[in-house]
């Protein structure tokens, strides 16, 4: 299956208004098919094709000419719906993979009753090439990124209150005249303490992408595990004596 088909020529392309127009100038006006190929600038072929099937289907007066969209498993209504959805999951640090994608797609068909390929029911999962159709028609709005690993303890901790209480002990020690070889930054940066989250897909062009991570890896001393639990969301600059 061809994923991004570009065109090499012009050709079968036209004009849907000149397309009706001359279809019902060879119909009504009784003229002839080269001639309003010709006048209306449409390959007369393909005129011929279009008049034999308004006389034989009587085509409505408001029928699109030309090629037709492709038909999609979701409305656009429902895909923009979505979109909102895995959205707000990476904001939450539950951002969903390309995997976690297609299973969510053929559970909602499922329990929509909305008509999907075969492959989907027997996969239990939406198709591959249906995900990256689907991420690169909403590329304005969604894009596939690599978080960055986020523990439940700096989740709980980061908050207003504690943030707060953080620059105002910072102000206090400050105030105390420290020369700056008196101040070490000792966060663990370097120091892997949870695992490394898989591609999710997120807002596009937001600056930082997180993931949140149940389970930590190894065992940290009580020391290193308090200050990760209540300085590392701070990114911590403080007083050692």
């Amino acid at each position: 299956m061809v994923r991004e088909y570009k065109r090499k020529t012009d050709r079968g392309t036209f004009c849907r208004e000149d397309m009706q127009a001359a279809v019902d100038d060879v119909i009504n006006k009784e003229v002839s098919l080269r001639k309003a190929a010709s006048e209306h600038n449409v390959n007369y072929k393909t005129l011929s094709r279009y008049v034999e099937m308004k006389i034989k289907t009587d085509i409505p007066e408001n029928h699109s000419f030309g090629y037709q969209k492709t038909r999609q498993v979701f409305t656009e209504e429902v895909e923009n719906e979505l979109v909102d959805y895995l959205i707000a999951a990476s904001k939450i640090f539950h951002g969903l993979t390309m995997e976690e994608l297609r299973e969510l797609a053929y559970e909602l068909a499922e329990a929509n009753k909305i008509t999907m390929p075969d492959s989907w029911a027997m996969n239990k999962k939406a198709g591959i090439e249906w995900a990256r159709g689907f991420v690169g028609r909403h590329g304005a709005d969604i894009s596939l990124r690599s978080p960055e690993a986020t523990s439940l303890q700096r989740m709980s901790s980061f908050n207003k209150h504690n943030v707060n209480m953080f620059y105002d002990n910072l102000g206090e020690v400050m105030k105390k005249g420290f020369t700056p070889d008196n101040i070490w930054n000792i966060d663990e940066t370097g120091v892997a303490t949870v695992q490394a989250p898989t591609k999710q897909i997120a807002k596009k062009g937001e600056r930082r992408v997180g993931a949140v991570v149940a389970q930590e890896r190894g065992t940290l001393d009580d020391s290193l595990l308090w200050h990760q639990c209540f300085w590392e969301p701070y990114s911590s600059v403080f007083y050692i004596p």
